[in-house]
């Protein structure tokens, strides 16, 4: 059984392979659909070239000239769409959005104790921000 290509041996091989993964989830649909399977095969089912070439009848070079092409196309599709720079800076400023929700919450509580007259009011900033808080919940778990 032959070992992972030297790009996938690298230190970085971890960070490459999610952002092959998440380049695919995005983008693997427009590969042939032989070229999707190898791809798939190879980087996530974690079979070695040998054993695609195997399973596919082709050469194991001929493998590795499709996966290679794959992440050619899935990283020109990025350059031309870039739906995946869009998706992170959506999980950014949704990630930064809570962390302001969460000091507006911390400012409420000292606001509370110090003026317990204004519980209702309070109580209604609170679920506001609760209801802010629920729907960047929702925008995350879309993505």
């Amino acid at each position: 059984m032959d070992s992972k290509d030297d790009s996938l041996n690298t230190g970085d091989s971890l960070v490459k392979m999610v952002e092959y993964a998440l380049l695919y989830d995005f983008y693997g649909a427009l590969l042939k659909d032989k070229n999707r399977s190898i791809f798939e095969d190879y980087m996530f089912n974690d079979m070695t070239l040998s054993e695609v070439a195997c399973e596919t009848g082709i050469t194991r070079q001929g493998v590795r000239d499709v996966v290679n092409r794959s992440k050619l196309r899935l990283e020109e599709f990025e350059k031309r769409l870039g739906l995946v720079k869009r998706f992170n800076k959506v999980r950014e400023s949704a990630a930064d959005m809570k962390k302001e929700l969460s000091g507006i919450k911390e400012c409420l509580e000292v606001f509370n104790s110090s003026y317990p007259d204004d519980r209702d009011i309070i109580k209604k900033i609170d679920g506001h921000i609760n209801n802010i808080d629920s729907i960047t919940d929702d925008i995350l778990d879309e993505f």
